[in-house]
């Protein structure tokens, strides 16, 4: 019986980076890259315009333009039925966690092996979600873990705040930060207030040692 090739689409703005997958799946029967993106929009951009060409997308967190959780967001809004993998050099505790409650079908570390990384797709095609055990103790916990008890400062913060320190804290101009989130300056700055005081901070110094010291940013 013939197998039927699934189209992956993969963003992420390094070219060595989409190579390497293109390489890991090539000898793959079920599994073929089809299409690559730059950045989120252009991804966004070749869903509206073919989105029956690709029935999974491998995102990369960090890539310049529009940030990745609204991207996901947005796929998951308008094309709930295709799945996303999320594909980071950043730590799962860190990022893990947001993405998959935000639609993310899986999150794959890039250190990960070319032979799991090849399951989790297999898995997520199937029409399930991928947990690593490591994943699904973190989710435990914080199923159980009343209220703000025990998290760090960070996993307190909200979707957009968390976006606004990461940017904050990789030293992005404010200018900037409101352009890639599509948000004025005066509600830049209320998420800033927020996110200062959530964390117990006064400076953005303080935002950019905490993300080092967290492995939020490298």
């Amino acid at each position: 019986m013939e197998t039927i090739s699934r189209g992956i689409i993969i963003a992420d703005d390094h070219a060595i980076v989409r190579t390497g997958l293109q390489l890991i799946l090539d000898d793959q029967d079920d599994l073929s890259v089809v299409d690559e993106a730059r950045n989120g929009q252009e991804l966004l951009n070749k869903l509206h315009a073919n989105e029956d060409k690709y029935s999974l997308v491998v995102l990369d967190i960090s890539m310049p333009g529009k940030d990745a959780l609204d991207v996901l967001k947005e796929i998951k809004t308008t094309y709930a039925y295709l799945p996303v993998v999320i594909f980071s050099m950043n730590p799962d505790e860190v990022y893990a966690m947001r993405m998959i409650s935000n639609g993310a079908s899986a999150y794959i570390n890039k250190e990960t092996k070319s032979e799991q990384i090849i399951h989790i797709l297999r898995t997520v095609l199937s029409g399930r979600k991928y947990i690593s055990p490591e994943q699904a103790e973190m989710m435990t916990e914080m199923m159980t873990t009343p209220g703000n008890i025990n998290k760090l400062p960070h996993e307190t913060l909200t979707d957009r705040e968390f976006q606004v320190f990461t940017m904050l804290a990789n030293g992005i101009r404010k200018s900037e930060i409101a352009e890639k989130l599509s948000i004025s300056k005066n509600t830049l700055s209320n998420h800033k207030n927020n996110i200062l005081k959530k964390m117990n901070m006064s400076m953005d110094s303080e935002l950019t040692r905490y993300a080092i010291q967290n492995g939020i940013i490298q």
